[in-house]
């Protein structure tokens, strides 16, 4: 743990690792909270303290280490809990950064080449501070396993429910999730608050259509005819009325569709689910889905799918 650190994000951690849900068949963690210096209480950001009970050597003993985030961006990271970090690496621990505590993984050399999430609020200053990191703050959380990183406050719930699913299954995260009261999983994305909505009339019944023909051509001109408009009058209503573009929105909605696809039709391929959802190829579905959830379509069934096959 930092010298200050954010209660919120910690507290995610303890809720999702710390609480005994054996009963509702959820694994046992074995959690701790460790410190450089153990017994000393840590302040946090909203004026708590936590006295963690171990020191770095438990890192030694653990499969998942979860970085507690300073309570502001920094640069600096201490040589033990580098040393730590860097060991719990290399022995094959898998190591989480919510919000500001990919910072700390920065510092520590441990994110060089990596493609990590940061809150879009923090995603300029980890560029400019760590110019070997790539920063995708377009997204929740981003899976590089060994390294796990997420945006700011609720991202990391979405991401240690993602670490669950992954080890424990569906079953389990789904447990967690209802004993938080939370949905299961979200999409992998986050962004700043879009612009209003206009109401259209004409557009929102181009919408229910588009979204029933997701398979068709729905190029600019193709929607623009359909809407009895000129395609510099259509793209201007049209994001009057969505806050994005034609391309931007039917994107999202083909993605959408092959989501659902691969999570609920173990009967539907890759290669189908691309078909029926408007893309071109399976190979330009992969490259949406490892920009979107980074992993691959297959990766995502194998993980995700609410059913299997027969």
């Amino acid at each position: 743990m930092t010298s200050t650190v954010l209660p919120f994000e910690l507290a995610v951690y303890c809720e999702v690792f710390g609480i005994d849900r054996t009963g509702r068949g959820v694994p046992a963690f074995d959690f701790a909270i460790c410190s450089e210096h153990p017994g000393v209480p840590v302040p946090t950001s909203g004026g708590l303290h936590v006295t963690p009970t171990e020191g770095l050597d438990r890192l030694a003993a653990a499969d998942l280490v979860a970085v507690a985030p300073p309570a502001s961006p920094t640069r600096e990271v201490s040589p033990a809990v580098s040393a730590a970090l860097h060991a719990a690496v290399d022995r094959g621990a898998r190591v989480v950064a919510v919000c500001t505590a990919g910072f700390v993984l920065a510092s520590a050399g441990l994110l060089d080449s990596r493609t990590v999430a940061a809150h879009w609020l923090h995603a300029d200053r980890m560029r400019e501070w760590f110019p070997a990191v790539h920063v995708d703050p377009s997204v929740l959380y981003v899976d590089d396993d060994p390294i796990f990183t997420s945006a700011g406050t609720a991202a990391g719930i979405d991401l240690c429910l993602h670490l669950i699913r992954m080890d424990h299954g569906s079953a389990a995260a789904e447990a967690v999730a209802r004993g938080m009261v939370l949905g299961p999983q979200r999409a992998a994305r986050q962004a700043p608050p879009p612009p209003p909505r206009r109401p259209d009339n004409g557009i929102d019944e181009l919408l229910e259509w588009v979204l029933g023909n997701l398979h068709e051509d729905l190029s600019i001109d193709v929607l623009a005819r359909r809407a009895f408009l000129s395609t510099r009058s259509f793209a201007r209503r049209f994001r009057a009325a969505t806050g994005t573009s034609p391309y931007a929105w039917i994107l999202e909605q083909r993605v959408r569709l092959a989501q659902q696809l691969l999570e609920t039709d173990p009967r539907v391929g890759v290669e189908e689910a691309a078909g029926r959802a408007g893309f071109s190829s399976a190979a330009l579905l992969r490259q949406h889905f490892q920009r979107r959830f980074g992993c691959s379509p297959s990766a995502y069934r194998a993980r995700f799918a609410t059913t299997s096959p027969g």
